[in-house]
């Protein structure tokens, strides 16, 4: 096995990472992000896309949850659900991924992309959704938010289509899409 891992190629339990989807089974993701560092820590070093999504909001309830990291959406993450203790509102996209667990990925492991983090990812954009059709995955296209909050009403989303992110009331249903940190 190598043991170098691209963008596009596919993630497995097991920190296994292959070019092939066949390899082994259940196929967690594609890899669609990749840290320059080379020593980076376990936890920064890319990003697993789940093959999934689902259209959800990001709340029902105006109020300011200070999420506003641009860069670390697991961050963001817990200070939504630390939120969601205190005060009792739910966070449907960010509860979603918080639960995803599919194909070996456990509960509390994916996160809601933070907006850095999408542009990140989006550089990728042709292998990524070349390798997700491959696995019968959705393509990354249309609304998708992040987890980065602008305001007590809004939250950051990425446009996929036409490459820009914009804020949207938090109220709005789009598309969510779970990551996992490796």
């Amino acid at each position: 096995m190598e043991t170098e891992v691209k963008v596009g190629w596919y993630a497995f339990a097991g920190g296994k990472f292959l070019p092939d989807a066949n390899a082994y089974p259940n196929c967690q993701g594609v890899v669609a992000w990749l840290n320059p560092d080379p020593n980076a820590p376990v936890g920064k070093r890319g990003l697993i896309l789940m093959p999934d999504y689902e259209c959800l909001n990001w709340t029902r309830t105006k109020m300011e949850t200070e999420a506003q990291d641009e860069y670390e959406g697991r961050n963001n993450m817990h200070k939504i659900l630390s939120y969601t203790k205190d005060h009792g509102i739910k966070f449907p996209a960010m509860e979603w991924c918080y639960v995803y667990s599919k194909n070996g990925v456990k509960i509390g492991e994916a996160f809601l992309p933070a907006k850095g983090q999408w542009w990140d990812i989006v550089e990728n954009l042709k292998i990524i959704n070349e390798s997700l059709v491959k696995i019968g995955g959705a393509v990354l296209s249309g609304m998708i938010w992040s987890s980065t909050e602008y305001a007590s009403g809004v939250a950051w989303c990425m446009e996929v289509d036409n490459l820009y992110a914009t804020k949207e009331p938090k109220t709005y249903y789009f598309q969510v899409r779970a990551v996992v940190a490796f």
